[in-house]
């Protein structure tokens, strides 16, 4: 017998709850049933629409779903206020797992039906950041589910101050494909899903790689709104793994804002607290103004994150790109970085400080029995220095010359191995695999993922650091750091866990023996080094980089450096010449340019000296760009310190500075 034992709701629940900092917000229902968390309001101003609530949906593999429940108590401790939500599943026949056909598994309804609590947490808040103070919520989901545990949820919810998308604007940092700062009108239509452009008739449609992006690893650590005099940022200071989605529809007047954080399958979750700030100024909010909340948001919700981690703030230094593909390499042998070593002195001098370089690790291309289509540089066997290439002395040799002219060398490191390594053959249980037991390979189909859970990271630790030992490399570029590092579940682990903070822990540790990082995706555990953008003529492209100087969103890219898939040299008149390169710089933004001392290309070719120029400037203001305002106009930047007092300028206009 199917069971329907429900407990019945409170009489008398109320319908609005207020909190004493200003902040407040409906509950909705359709006659007696309970829909979710209707308008949020502070103060006067709705910082929500009521047309979709505010709600949770959960899975779990037993073959259940929730996504309708019933509001049994609103209980209050102080000054925090509890909703206790309960709900009766409904059968789920399709689960994450899949079998060997990639479809997905079913599961059979069983008739003792299991029933879920939801405690759902809001602490009112009052946080000062910097000079401003901001009013807030703590909002955190504690879940019960006896006989159904789950490894994610979904939280479900619009975010439109005044109640309507219509003029708002939204800012984000992150890999996707929507504006920097993007304006909204009624009819827009913009998602924060990873895509890239291709030429043709479905211009956005070539590829969908992410439809949820994860925090700090692609997609914006906050999500930060601005209207008339209100601005209003989202944020969990601990996301772990939490994939997010922002989207609006042109025939809708709302902003969807999709929330899904994992966690190691339980019957007991407890989600990442989620932070609400709303701050409200006395007069209509400038361009200037909003930009400048924006930054000090930025920054206060990154160091609240890096410090969980005890990870330091990693800021770009100038950097160039030199290395050789497969061919080259296999011709050059272990002469391969004579030419470059010839250049550092020359690098130097043009003020660069990083050189990232690649392909020297026991790979498919130092296998004589592998062919192209095997893979390439990017799947070694180990982090271990191919001898065809030089070994570890050959490396030790650039690292020791570069260090001899103040320059420090990136090398390549991922979180996945050539599907050809030994190490999957010695410990299959290392594998990292997706729900329907294949390998995880990211779609690439020559690389394979280790379980970040499993011994296979201290082995990868171990490794990391022997290459240090032996060569004295200590700045590691991580690869795929997205799709093949933070983004991973272990499906097919007892705990169905994600990763996610291991890594971040891994990348600690390393960086208290020395290591510093460059990550391939738009993240604050290091410094971001992805193809961002590309040119109008271009094939490929997740942004057009014409959008951003059209808006003059700079800013946005605070210690975020632009990235170009072009098929020509990014580094010209009418891209990024020296002027924009400025004003890169000038953001603390500036980005990495491409050296090829095989072909006697050295950064910037006939304007290399004006580059230099810059890189000069910015190496000698560096150490007092503490805190960045822009200014009303754009025609310089202001750079505080750490005392909060004015220390550097960058002027991109003449102009008149006030004392």
């Amino acid at each position: 017998m199917i069971s329907t034992k429900l407990v019945p709701p409170r009489t008398s629940l109320p319908r609005t709850i207020q909190f004493p900092n200003k902040l407040g917000f409906d509950l909705l229902f359709d006659d007696n049933q309970f829909l979710g968390i209707g308008a949020v309001r502070h103060d006067q101003m709705q910082l929500r629409s009521d047309a979709s609530p505010w709600c949770v949906y959960l899975e779990s593999d037993a073959g259940w779903r929730f996504d309708r429940f019933d509001l049994v108590d609103v209980q209050q401790v102080q000054e925090q206020v509890t909703l206790v939500l309960r709900g009766r599943g409904t059968w789920n026949p399709r689960i994450q797992d899949g079998d060997a056909m990639g479809d997905s598994r079913f599961v059979a309804p069983k008739l003792s039906v299991p029933f879920i609590t939801i405690h759902w947490h809001f602490t009112p808040i009052t946080q000062r950041i910097e000079e401003n103070e901001y009013d807030g919520l703590e909002m955190t989901l504690e879940v019960q589910s006896p006989g159904a545990p789950v490894n994610w949820l979904l939280e479900n919810s619009t975010w439109e101050l005044g109640g309507h998308a219509q003029g708002c604007v939204l800012i984000q940092q992150d890999v996707s494909c929507i504006d920097l700062e993007q304006r909204v009108e009624a009819d827009s239509a913009f998602s924060t899903i990873e895509a890239f452009f291709s030429k043709g008739p479905n211009a956005w449609g070539g590829s969908f790689p992410m439809d949820m992006l994860p925090r700090a690893a692609g997609a914006a650590i906050c999500d930060f709104q601005t209207r008339e005099d209100y601005a209003m940022c989202l944020f969990t200071e601990d996301p772990g793994l939490s994939r997010t989605r922002l989207e609006k529809f042109a025939d809708e007047n709302v902003i969807h804002h999709m929330e899904r954080p994992f966690f190691p399958l339980t019957e007991h979750a407890i989600a990442p607290t989620r932070t609400l700030l709303v701050y409200r100024q006395d007069q209509k909010l400038q361009q200037h103004q909003w930009r400048n909340l924006w930054l000090d948001c930025f920054t206060h919700v990154r160091s609240r994150m890096l410090a969980i981690y005890d990870f330091e703030l990693e800021v770009p230094k100038p950097c160039v790109h030199a290395h050789l593909w497969d061919d080259d390499l296999k011709a050059r042998g272990s002469a391969w970085s004579e030419p470059l070593k010839q250049i550092l002195p020359d690098l130097t001098k043009a003020g660069f400080k990083q050189v990232f370089t690649h392909g020297v690790w026991e790979s498919v291309t130092s296998d004589s029995k592998r062919r192209s289509e095997d893979g390439n540089i990017c799947c070694p066997y180990a982090f271990r220095f191919a001898e065809q290439f030089g070994g570890a002395e050959g490396m030790k040799r650039l690292c020791e010359n570069a260090q001899d002219n103040d320059i420090e060398i990136f090398q390549w490191y991922g979180f996945q191995f050539a599907r050809f390594s030994e190490i999957w053959q010695e410990h299959p249980e290392w594998l990292l695999r997706e729900q329907h037991g294949e390998p995880w390979d990211g779609q690439y189909g020559i690389l394979w993922c280790g379980r970040m859970r499993s011994p296979f990271a201290q082995m990868l630790e171990e490794q990391i650091i022997k290459t240090k030992h032996e060569a004295g490399v200590h700045s590691m570029f991580i690869d795929s750091y997205q799709n093949l590092g933070i983004t991973c579940v272990d499906w097919q682990a007892p705990d169905k866990a994600p990763q996610a903070r291991e890594i971040w822990q891994l990348q600690s540790r390393l960086q208290k023996r020395g290591f510093s990082f460059r990550c391939e995706v738009v993240t604050i555990f290091g410094v971001s080094q992805v193809g961002m953008y590309g040119f109008a003529q271009d094939n490929f492209r997740r942004r057009l980089w014409d959008d951003t100087v059209r808006d003059d969103s700079f800013f946005a890219h605070l210690d975020c450096p632009p990235g170009f898939h072009s098929q020509n040299d990014p580094y010209t008149p009418g891209r990024i010449n020296p002027e924009v390169y400025f004003k890169l710089a000038a953001h603390r933004a500036i980005p990495v340019m491409e050296a090829n001392p095989w072909k006697n290309k050295f950064p910037g070719d006939q304007a290399h000296e004006d580059y230099a120029r810059v890189n000069r400037l910015y190496n000698s203001a560096l150490p007092s760009m503490h805190r960045l305002r822009v200014t009303s106009g754009g025609h310089y930047v202001l750079w505080l310190d750490t005392e909060n007092r004015p220390a550097v300028i960058w002027a991109f206009n003449d102009a008149t500075i006030a004392s």
